[in-house]
């Protein structure tokens, strides 16, 4: 990859660069999947591992999907379930975008504060920082807790 250049792969008119370079993420950000994306190029195998699973989200959220939902972030409570149904029967269509900031893994506990940018129904409705807590069981890295910062 040439610097100053991103390697996108669902979206050839570089959309998700134009995103980043928006929310102040260097030219040079790397994406390595749909719509999920690290501000700095390099990254360890666990940070590609926890990639994965906040692309599952982001997955999740644009197919609402509730039980793709449930398997990323199995501690869902009874409320929260709720609230995801209800959002995504509220929308017709819904898009997001993010930028990994920083991943601080401890052992078997990760904590990734992300930039992210969501499209509700062909219009962004919202940019906004949230942090994700992960812990990593037999199954792998899973979404513990959600909060914006």
């Amino acid at each position: 990859m040439r610097p100053g250049r991103a390697r996108t792969f669902r979206d050839p008119a570089g959309l998700l660069l134009a995103l980043a370079t928006l929310a102040g993420v260097p030219a040079r950000a790397a994406t390595f999947a749909d719509n999920v994306v690290f501000a700095s190029a390099t990254t360890s195998g666990e940070e590609r591992a926890i990639q994965k699973v906040l692309e599952s989200y982001v997955r999740a959220i644009e197919s609402r999907d509730l039980e793709l939902f449930k398997s990323v972030k199995p501690n869902l409570t009874p409320d929260e379930e709720r609230r995801a149904r209800k959002a995504f029967e509220s929308v017709k269509s819904q898009a997001v975008a993010m930028t990994i900031s920083t991943i601080d893994v401890k052992d078997a506990e990760a904590v990734v504060h992300v930039n992210r940018r969501d499209t509700i129904n062909g219009s962004i409705v919202s940019s906004f920082p949230q942090t994700f807590a992960l812990v990593k069981g037999k199954e792998g890295w899973r979404i513990r807790d959600i909060a914006s910062r």
